[in-house]
């Protein structure tokens, strides 16, 4: 549906129309917050332990 208010806002707005020009800008804002607020954090490393194995997660200051 966004998809598609963006795509017309646009279209007609670039023809002259102020109204549907900021619906396309208001409609473009909400698609990329979406965007942004799914987004899903990245797989640094993915491994599978076996038994008697184990993980290690150490932080290093940053120096100076």
């Amino acid at each position: 549906m966004l998809k598609t208010l963006v795509r017309v806002g646009f279209a007609r707005g670039i023809g002259g129309s102020r109204g549907w020009l900021t619906l396309g800008v208001v409609a473009g804002g909400l698609q990329l917050l979406r965007r942004v607020a799914n987004r899903e954090p990245d797989v640094v490393y993915l491994e599978e332990l076996h038994p008697g194995q184990s993980v290690v997660i150490q932080h290093f200051p940053a120096g100076k």
